[in-house]
């Protein structure tokens, strides 16, 4: 079980740099 938590974590961060980085190339265009 707290092998999985570092890969939710990874998954996690890893969303949120992926959503973000989406946001950012739709406002430049």
């Amino acid at each position: 079980v707290l092998s999985v938590i570092p890969v939710i974590v990874l998954f996690a961060i890893f969303q949120k740099y992926l959503v973000s980085g989406i946001t950012a190339g739709a406002v430049k265009g």
